[in-house]
């Protein structure tokens, strides 16, 4: 009686949990790989490599190493394109400047 137990519940999901089950999965970017064989439920830039003969995902810790070399770089290119506008705005304000200056010299010149 307890093995027919144990068989209700941990027997499949019903479909209403199975679907519930396959949203979550779509939402939370994770994709089914397979490799030789082997299937992995890991994001879809999380590489699987062969390493001394045993087929699995990289380790976590070089994953997030790659992921924060990538952001570091694009922190780099955003941060000299803020050098870029920020010296197109001082020259443009520099402009302004000496377009007021002559301005005012003009109204003040008869």
């Amino acid at each position: 009686m307890a093995a027919m137990l144990g068989l209700c519940c941990v027997g499949e999901p019903a479909a209403w949990a199975a679907d519930k089950t396959d949203k979550s999965e779509k939402d939370s970017g994770t994709v089914l790989k397979t490799e030789d064989g082997l299937r992995f439920k890991l994001p879809a830039d999380w590489p699987i490599e062969r390493r001394g003969g045993v087929i699995a995902p990289i380790p976590v810790e070089e994953y997030l190493s790659r992921k924060l070399t990538a952001i570091e770089a694009r922190l780099q290119e955003l941060e000299k394109q803020v050098s870029a506008f920020d010296l197109r705005l001082r020259v443009l304000e520099e402009q302004s400047k000496k377009d007021q200056q002559l301005k005012s010299v003009e109204a003040t010149t008869p």
